[in-house]
């Protein structure tokens, strides 16, 4: 049952975001598509430009590691920042029943929540890959 699932896994095209977050499976990829074993649906230009950015990113804390460690210090603290704007968004968007709001103005506090929300994950993810690079760079 484990070997059907880890297969089908495998088998999935890789994303940008994912070869970022796992860069053992970035490598496995860069090498594939390098190799030119690559079949023509594998998204070798995806895995070339997670590769570059991956790589910039290891040398930016090769070349300084604590102002690259301030980096990742300052967009967590821009997560809280931008998950606290999040928050009282939802709650605001969650008390419009309480209250009677033209449709517009609902469609306006739903379309500030989607934002604050798309804003805080990829605040998010932008922390998740910078210590994907402290972890990558670290084992070596």
């Amino acid at each position: 049952m484990t070997l059907a699932f880890l297969s089908a896994c495998e088998a999935e095209k890789p994303t940008y975001v994912s070869l970022m977050l796992h860069p053992a499976a970035l490598q496995k990829s860069y090498n594939r598509c390098v190799e030119q074993v690559a079949d023509a649906g594998f998204p070798c230009e995806i895995v070339l430009r997670a590769q570059a950015d991956f790589t910039e990113l290891s040398n930016q804390r090769e070349q300084d590691p604590e102002r690259f460690g301030a980096r990742v210090l300052q967009e967590e603290e821009n997560s809280v920042y931008l998950k606290k704007g999040f928050d009282s968004a939802w709650q605001a968007y969650q008390k419009v029943g309480e209250s009677k709001h033209t449709l517009e103005a609902l469609k306006q506090m739903r379309l500030e929540l989607d934002q604050r929300e798309s804003s805080y994950k990829t605040s998010v993810l932008s922390v998740k890959i910078l210590l994907s690079v402290i972890a990558a760079t670290s084992m070596v």
